[in-house]
């Protein structure tokens, strides 16, 4: 697994959201997947001058000759201290997984370590749901037509136009309702 930090002064700064940029290293923003708050946690109201407030507080810790201008090495350095922490922390998450999987505890992965980490494969449905999904006329079978059914309606949904033809445009709009 990658992780990407990117270096938006201006996204950090005057768009991020403020409970992430508060607690963001400044000057650096991390990848969306770490930066991104608990589903439990909703977003908070901010007046301007609270926002504009974390605005200066993040500038102010990079601004680190207190000069009032950023140069690139403070920026340099925010972007060098960002890295470190999230590579610390990164090796950190993966230590801990190893250790996780290393179910045995000699510091190595057995292919059966590994493979018991695994997440299982299983059917969605039993075959009683499919045929009772399929089964139209319940007669404890599934015709041809009765088969054809659900994905010919998808497609008639999907044919905007009506005119027998899915075209790239219409699985795009589908896709972004």
């Amino acid at each position: 697994m990658t992780v990407s930090i990117r270096i938006s002064l201006l996204a950090a700064a005057a768009v991020a959201a403020p409970a992430v940029a508060a607690t963001a290293v400044p000057g650096v923003q991390m990848a969306e997947a770490q930066q991104a708050r608990p589903a439990q946690q909703a977003p908070k109201s901010i007046s301007k001058a609270d926002f504009t407030k974390g605005i200066d507080s993040r500038f102010a810790a990079l601004d680190t000759n207190h000069d009032g201008v950023l140069t690139r090495d403070e920026v340099a350095a925010a972007q060098a201290k960002a890295l470190q922490q999230a590579q610390a922390v990164e090796q950190q998450r993966i230590e801990a997984e190893f250790k996780k999987l290393d179910t045995n505890k000699d510091n190595q992965l057995s292919l059966a370590e590994f493979k018991a980490a695994a997440p299982s494969v299983k059917a969605s449905e039993t075959p009683e749901q499919m045929l009772a999904k399929l089964d139209a006329n319940k007669d404890g079978k599934v015709s041809a037509s009765e088969y054809r059914a659900p994905p010919m309606a998808n497609f008639d949904r999907l044919d905007a136009n009506h005119d027998g033809v899915v075209t790239a445009q219409e699985m795009q709009a589908a896709r972004s309702r």
